[in-house]
C-alpha cells in the first residue's frame, strides 16, 4: 500500500466512490445517471449528471436538478448538468421533470448518492508544504510523483526520485507510486491528496437593506464582499441552511419568501484549488407579511369637524403608510395619493378607511389593515312625522310614518330607521302600517345617508312616539231629550270617548238586525232629528276608512199633542254613578197653570212640582209625568212617554301629566288634568300627594292644606324647589260630584330640602357597572323609605321601587343597579331632594355634578375611562353640539349662568358617554309663592274630604231595593 502524507502529520485517505447499485437501479420516469469514466470520483474532477425521460418526447419536459433537496440549478430545457467536484459536493442528487404547459405536473427521478473525499491540506498564499510518499514493509524504493494542476491535465511531476518527499507551493491534486528493480516493478497509485491554496482577504456577507426585519414579497440582495483584489478576479461560492440555494454570483437578489430564512456563508475562489476562508454567517429571517392597525380618534365627524386616523405597526419608522377609502359602491380611493404617505392623516369625509405599509424598490406592501368606519354628519336635519297625527291609534287603523330631511331634498338620500318592529327596515323616506297593532307601538326615529356617499349622514331625528290600543273604540250616542216636542226636534250627539281626533260620524235609524237606514254623516258630531224611531251611530276616520263599534241605540218618541215630555238638566253626555240630575216635566201649548204628577218604576208618587232631583244609581229606572189644570183638576194630560235614566258609568279617573318632570330651581312646572269629557262642566282641584309609607302599595291622598281649585284643566307651579308628588280630581254639579283621584305624578328637584338632603358617594351622576355607589341622607330621622323611579317605565313594571330601611345610607350596587331618580322620605313624610343616577356598562362616562350648581360659580366637567389613558382628543357636547374639542380631558365653565343649563356628554376615540343634565339655580324673591292660588275655605275642604271618603266605594250599576 502506498500512502501520501505531509511532512509533519499523517494525512487520512478518503475514497472517492459512487454507490453504483443505486446509480443503475431501474426507476420510474425520469432516471438520473452519472457520466464518468471511473467508479471513483475525486475532488477537482468534472462530472456530468444526466436526466433521461423513458416515456414521451424529451422536448416535452423542463428539468430541475437538486442536491440534498435544494435546487442547485434553474429549471431549463437542458437535461444535463455538469459540475467541478469539490470535497463538500457529496450528497444525494435528484432531478425533477416538469411537463411543459403543465408546470404543476412533475415526475421525480431516483436518488443518486455521490461521495467526494480526499486528503486535504492548505497552502497559505506565498507559502509551501511538504508531501511524503512511503511504501510499507520494504526498502530500496524510488518514487514517481503526479499532479493535476488547475492549468494542466494528469502529468508526472517527478519520476524515479530517490527521495520520498517533495516540497510544493502550487495547489492541485497530488498522488504518488513506488518503483524498484530493473525492469521496474511499480506499486499501485496512492490515494489522492488535495492541496488548496488559501487566499488572503476578509469575506463578509451583507444585506442590502438595514431593516429590523424582512418580510415575504420584499426585493432584497445578499452580497458577498471580499476586501482585497479586484472583483472580476473572483468566483463566488455560497453555502446556506435555507431551503433555496443561492447562485454563484457575487450578489444574490431574491423576492424574499419564508423559505429563504436561514444562515448564509460565502467565500471567494480562483479556480478549483484556490479559495478564501468562509465568511461569518449572516442570519436571514423572513416573516410573513405584517398587517398594520388603523385607529381613529373619533368615529363620527360633526358638522365642520374632522377626525384623525393613525396607521401603526411594529417598527413604524421603517415604513411609509398609504391610506384608502371605500365609498358606497366599494371603489377604492387612495386618500393620500399626492406622493406624501403619512402615518397620521386628518379627514373630513365619511367612509370605510384602511391603510397599508410600503417600503423598498419596487414597493412591497403589507396586508391591508382592518377597516375603520367613519360617519360624517351633515348640516341637514331629519324629522319624523305621523300621518294622521292622532294622539291615539287603534288596532286595525292605517298610519304612514314619514322622514323629512330639511335643506337636503329627498332625491339624494337613503333613509335609516329605528322603530319597534325592526324585522324589516325600509330605506326610503316613509312606510305605511296597514293594520296597526300593539306591536307597532313605540318610538320612531330616522336619519339620512347620501346616496352617493353612504357615510355622510344626518343626525338621528328626535323620537316620535306612536301608541296603538288593541281594543276597537265604541261610539257613544246621547240625546238632548227623549221625545220630539210638537214642532220641534231632538239633538243627537255622537262621540268617541278615548280620542276625539279625526272622526267623521254616521247616524242610522231603524233596527240593526233588520237593516237600518243611514240618515246622515257629518264631522260635527251632532244632528237634529224630528222623527220618532230607534237611532244609533258610529265613527269612522282615515283614508282607508276605519270604523268604531256601533253605539247603543236610543229610542226617540214624538209628541203630536200636548202630552208632557220629561227632560233632564244638565244634559251632559255621560252621567256617573252617584251624580244628581234634575228631571223637568214640560207641557207644550197654552199658558195653563199646571199641577204635576210623577211616577217611576219604584214609586207612584214623587212630587207635585214641575222638576224633581234624582241621584242616579240604577240606569234601569224610568220616569213619567202628567199635568192637571189647577183651575180644573179633573182635566189632565196623558202620561208622558217613559223617560229612562241614561246608563250610568263608572267613576271617571283623571289622568295627570307633568311637564317638565325634572324641575330646575326657580323654573316652572305645568300640571294638566285630563278627563273623558272636558267640556261637561268640570272644575279641577290640585293637591300635593304623599305615599302611604307603611305598605308597599301606594294610596295617594292630599296633604293637609295643599288643595287648590281652578276652572282650567292646567295649573302652573312657580319656582317650586321641593321634590313632591302631585295629584288632581275633578268635580261638577250641585251638590258637587267628584271624580276619583288621579294617579300621582312626581316632580323631582335636585335642590336640597331644608330638613333632609341626599348626597351621592362618589359625587357624580354617572357610574360604571361594578362600581359601588352609595346614597346618604343627612336628616335626623330614625326611619327611612328609599325610592327609585326608573327613567323608562315598562307596562309590567311598578312605577316606584321602595325599600323601607332604618339606615340613612343606601347602597345601590348591593341591591340592584337601577338607572333612574332616587330620593328618600322620612318616617314623618318629609321628602328629600332627588338625585339622578346613571349606571353605565360602557368604557367612558362624564363626571358632572349631582346637585344644581349656583349661578356665578365655577364648574368643571371631565371625561373618565373605565381603564387605560386618553390617547386622542376629547370632545364635549352640550345638547348634542360640540362645545370643546382638544387634548384637555376637562371642560371648565368659570361663571355658570342659566344659559349653561342642559344635557352634556363627552367623546373619545369613537366612544361616547351617556348624557347628563346640569341644573343651574338662583335665589327666588322672598315674595314669590310656590302655590299662588288661595286655599279653599275650611268648610269646602271639610265637605270635599267627606265626599272623597264616599268615593272610595267601588262603583257598580246593579239594581237594589232602594227607593227614590
Amino acid at each position: 500500500m502506498v500512502t501520501v502524507s505531509t511532512q509533519n502529520e499523517p494525512i487520512n485517505t478518503y475514497l472517492i466512490h459512487c454507490s453504483w447499485p443505486v446509480c443503475f437501479s431501474l426507476s420510474i420516469d425520469p432516471e438520473l445517471s452519472l457520466e464518468h469514466d471511473s467508479f471513483r470520483l475525486f475532488a477537482g474532477e468534472s462530472v456530468t449528471l444526466k436526466c433521461d425521460i423513458r416515456n414521451g418526447s424529451v422536448t416535452d419536459w423542463l428539468y430541475e436538478f437538486n442536491r440534498n433537496g435544494r435546487q442547485i440549478a434553474p429549471i431549463t430545457a437542458n437535461k444535463s448538468f455538469s459540475m467541478n467536484l469539490t470535497a463538500d459536493l457529496g450528497g444525494d442528487y435528484q432531478c425533477i421533470a416538469h411537463r411543459k404547459g403543465l408546470e404543476s405536473f412533475t415526475k421525480e427521478s431516483n436518488n443518486l448518492t455521490l461521495s467526494v473525499s480526499a486528503d486535504t491540506a492548505t497552502i497559505p498564499e506565498g507559502g509551501r508544504v511538504n508531501l511524503t510518499c512511503s511504501v510499507e514493509d520494504s526498502a530500496s524504493w524510488k518514487y514517481d510523483w503526479f499532479i493535476r494542476a488547475p492549468d494542466a491535465n494528469k502529468a508526472a511531476n517527478r519520476t524515479n526520485a530517490a527521495q520520498n518527499f517533495i516540497s510544493i507551493s502550487e495547489e492541485g491534486i497530488y498522488w504518488c507510486r513506488g518503483r524498484r528493480g530493473n525492469p521496474a516493478f511499480f506499486t499501485g497509485h496512492s490515494e489522492i491528496f488535495y492541496i488548496e491554496k488559501k487566499l488572503s482577504g476578509h469575506v463578509t456577507v451583507k444585506l442590502q437593506h438595514n431593516w429590523t426585519q424582512v418580510f415575504s414579497g420584499e426585493m432584497i440582495s445578499i452580497r458577498c464582499e471580499i476586501q482585497g483584489g479586484r472583483n472580476n478576479e473572483w468566483e463566488y461560492e455560497w453555502r446556506t441552511t435555507s431551503s433555496n440555494a443561492p447562485p454563484t454570483q457575487e450578489e444574490h437578489s431574491i423576492t424574499a419568501s419564508v423559505s429563504d430564512s436561514g444562515d448564509y456563508w460565502c467565500k471567494g475562489r480562483r479556480g478549483l484549488y484556490s479559495s478564501t476562508d468562509w465568511s461569518n454567517a449572516l442570519t436571514l429571517k423572513v416573516s410573513y407579511k405584517p398587517r398594520p392597525r388603523a385607529m381613529a380618534d373619533r368615529r363620527v365627524i360633526t358638522v365642520g369637524g374632522n377626525a384623525n386616523l393613525t396607521c401603526s405597526m411594529e417598527n413604524s419608522a421603517e415604513w411609509e403608510f398609504f391610506w384608502f377609502r371605500h365609498t358606497s359602491n366599494f371603489s377604492e380611493i387612495q386618500v393620500n395619493g399626492d406622493g406624501k404617505p403619512d402615518r397620521v392623516i386628518s379627514i373630513s369625509q365619511g367612509g370605510l378607511y384602511f391603510c397599508r405599509g410600503g417600503r423598498g424598490e419596487p414597493v412591497n406592501f403589507t396586508d391591508d389593515s382592518d377597516v375603520v368606519a367613519i360617519e360624517n354628519r351633515v348640516s341637514s336635519r331629519a324629522a319624523v312625522s305621523l300621518h294622521p297625527n292622532w294622539p291615539l291609534i287603534f288596532a286595525g287603523e292605517t298610519i304612514t310614518v314619514t322622514c323629512g330631511i330639511y335643506s337636503g331634498g329627498n332625491a339624494d338620500w337613503v333613509y335609516g330607521w329605528s322603530k319597534p318592529n325592526s324585522d324589516t327596515v325600509p330605506t326610503n323616506n316613509g312606510f305605511t302600517i296597514i293594520n296597526a297593532s300593539a306591536s307597532s307601538s313605540g318610538n320612531y326615529s330616522c336619519m339620512g345617508r347620501h346616496k352617493q356617499d353612504l357615510f355622510s349622514t344626518t343626525e338621528w331625528s328626535d323620537v316620535i312616539t306612536l301608541t296603538v290600543l288593541e281594543r276597537r273604540p265604541k261610539a257613544h250616542l246621547s240625546a238632548s231629550r227623549g221625545v220630539v216636542p210638537v214642532g220641534g226636534s231632538v239633538t243627537l250627539i255622537c262621540s268617541v270617548r278615548l280620542s276625539s281626533s279625526g272622526w267623521k260620524y254616521y247616524w242610522y235609524r231603524g233596527r240593526k238586525i233588520s237593516g237600518a237606514e243611514e240618515i246622515e254623516s257629518s264631522s260635527a258630531g251632532e244632528i237634529s232629528v224630528s222623527e220618532r224611531g230607534l237611532y244609533w251611530c258610529r265613527g269612522g276616520r282615515g283614508d282607508r276608512l276605519y270604523y268604531t263599534e256601533y253605539s247603543d241605540s236610543i229610542s226617540i218618541d214624538r209628541i203630536d199633542t200636548n202630552r208632557p215630555v220629561v227632560t233632564r238638566q244638565p244634559n251632559w253626555p255621560v252621567i256617573y254613578y252617584g251624580e244628581t240630575i234634575s228631571l223637568r216635566c214640560e207641557i207644550h201649548g197654552g199658558n195653563t197653570a199646571w199641577a204635576y204628577e210623577w211616577m217611576t218604576t219604584r214609586s207612584s208618587k214623587l212630587s207635585t212640582q214641575s222638576e224633581v232631583s234624582v241621584t242616579v244609581r240604577y240606569s234601569s229606572d224610568s220616569y213619567w209625568c202628567k199635568g192637571r189644570m189647577k183651575s180644573a183638576l179633573q182635566h189632565a194630560t196623558e202620561w208622558s212617554f217613559a223617560f229612562k235614566l241614561p246608563e250610568c258609568d263608572r267613576r271617571t279617573h283623571p289622568v295627570l301629566t307633568v311637564s317638565p318632570s325634572w324641575l330646575s330651581p326657580g323654573a316652572s312646572v305645568t300640571l294638566s288634568c285630563e278627563v273623558e269629557h272636558p267640556s261637561a262642566g268640570w272644575r279641577f282641584y290640585w293637591y300635593k300627594a304623599a305615599p302611604d309609607l307603611h305598605s308597599y302599595l301606594y294610596t295617594y291622598e292630599p296633604l293637609p292644606g295643599s288643595m287648590r281649585e281652578t276652572e282650567e284643566s292646567s295649573y302652573i307651579i312657580h319656582g317650586q324647589a321641593e321634590t313632591a308628588g302631585y295629584g288632581c280630581i275633578a268635580g261638577r254639579g250641585d251638590p258637587v260630584y267628584y271624580s276619583d283621584y288621579s294617579e300621582a305624578q312626581f316632580v323631582w328637584s335636585g335642590d336640597f330640602h331644608p330638613s333632609t338632603a341626599v348626597t351621592v358617594i362618589p359625587g357624580r351622576v354617572q357610574h360604571f357597572t361594578s362600581e359601588s355607589v352609595s346614597l346618604k341622607s343627612d336628616g335626623n330621622f330614625s326611619e327611612w323609605s328609599w325610592m327609585n323611579s326608573p327613567r323608562q317605565r315598562n307596562y309590567n313594571e311598578d312605577f316606584f321601587n321602595l325599600w323601607n330601611m332604618y339606615s340613612s345610607i343606601y347602597d345601590i350596587y348591593s341591591h340592584s343597579p337601577y338607572n333612574g331618580v332616587y330620593w328618600c322620605v322620612s318616617g314623618s313624610g318629609e321628602f328629600s331632594n332627588a338625585v339622578n343616577i346613571t349606571i353605565h356598562d360602557g368604557h367612558i362616562l362624564l363626571v358632572s355634578p349631582v346637585h344644581p350648581v349656583n349661578e356665578g360659580s365655577s364648574v368643571t366637567l371631565s371625561c373618565k375611562l373605565r381603564r387605560g389613558n386618553f390617547t386622542a382628543t376629547v370632545a364635549f357636547y352640550k345638547n348634542d353640539k360640540v362645545i370643546q374639542n382638544g387634548d384637555k380631558e376637562e371642560l371648565t365653565i368659570t361663571a355658570v349662568s342659566k344659559s349653561d343649563e342642559g344635557f352634556y356628554k363627552c367623546e373619545h376615540s369613537g366612544e361616547v358617554s351617556p348624557q347628563s343634565w346640569m341644573s343651574v339655580k338662583y335665589e327666588l324673591n322672598a315674595s314669590t309663592s310656590s302655590l299662588p292660588v288661595s286655599l279653599l275655605v275650611g268648610l269646602v275642604i271639610g265637605g270635599l274630604l267627606a265626599v272623597i271618603l264616599t268615593m272610595s266605594l267601588i262603583c257598580w250599576c246593579t239594581k237594589s231595593n232602594e227607593s227614590h
